[in-house]
């Protein structure tokens, strides 16, 4: 499979894309689907840490960058550059919380950037970003997401444990390496192999068929495979986003709750009421720790 070029005759192509941060400020979307007309993604910078004073976080450029992709009809991805000094946990509901004042969708991927000690330990760095990504799965469990991390900082331990997602590797070369630890038994599915124009390349690790089947794998396939039984809030979505995301009418999920009300104790009593006497504006987010009943 030729994964370098966009075009080269009988080839079997690999699926393209660009990833952007503030480094490249208001960046021509527009220009690049036109110069790369095989172009299938795009990736943006979104948050880093907990948003603290000098991390440019959200990124500046992230509702341009969010917009433009999609204007585009290229497949979008957002990433998340992580601080394994703070919470991994509460690092992914920040980022999340980001993510659905742009528009969160199914198809949008979702990426942990791991890449940076900042002191720690291998063992600190990698029970953070397990946390994180832990916390993505209840936040997001029907979106495309994996890690994002290059192969001597996979090698040296710092992603331990998170073998089971899907890789996003750094490696800018003319040929793709053999997948570090924690990935040994499974094929990374995007390669940072360099640039264009400046700006960092990348490919599936397949055709564009390959992404688009892989993206949608992530859905539920049918009613059947909606979410069921307890979902507890993480204090991200308001009642109709979460109603969107766990595919049930915000109406249903209120009935289904409340018949399992006593189990779940006051707390979501009180939420209850509240929503149900409209003092609860519906773009609010349900409090972190009720817990929805989806059946």
């Amino acid at each position: 499979m030729t994964i370098r070029t966009l075009a080269a005759a009988g080839a079997v192509q690999s699926a393209q894309g660009l990833d952007v941060s503030n480094f490249q400020g208001t960046f021509d979307w527009a220009a690049a689907k036109k110069s790369y007309a095989q172009l299938a993604f795009g990736i943006y910078r979104l948050t880093q840490g907990l948003g603290a004073a000098g991390m440019n976080s959200p990124d500046p450029g992230a509702r341009h960058n969010h917009d433009q992709i999609g204007a585009q009809g290229l497949f979008r991805g957002a990433y998340h550059f992580l601080d394994p000094r703070l919470d991994g946990a509460a690092q992914a509901r920040y980022h999340v919380g980001q993510l659905a004042k742009l528009g969160l969708d199914q198809a949008h991927m979702i990426w942990l950037d791991n890449e940076q000690a900042q002191g720690c330990t291998p063992a600190q760095v990698s029970a953070c970003a397990r946390a994180f990504m832990a916390e993505l799965d209840k936040l997001a469990p029907h979106n495309p997401r994996g890690v994002y991390t290059f192969v001597s900082f996979a090698r040296d331990g710092y992603n331990a444990g998170l073998g089971a997602y899907p890789l996003w590797l750094a490696y800018p070369a003319l040929k793709a390496p053999v997948q570090p630890p924690p990935w040994l038994s499974t094929q990374f599915r995007f390669w940072q192999w360099g640039t264009r124009n400046g700006i960092d390349a990348d490919a599936y690790m397949g055709t564009f068929a390959d992404l688009k089947a892989w993206i949608a794998g992530f859905a539920p396939a049918s009613p059947d495979a909606r979410w069921h039984g307890e979902y507890v809030t993480a204090g991200v979505f308001s009642l109709d986003q979460l109603a969107a995301k766990l595919g049930y009418p915000s109406n249903t999920l209120l009935r289904m709750t409340a018949v399992h009300y006593r189990t779940f104790g006051d707390d979501l009593g009180a939420w209850l009421h509240d929503v149900l006497a409209g003092k609860i504006p519906p773009a609010t987010p349900i409090p972190a720790g009720i817990k929805i009943w989806c059946d």
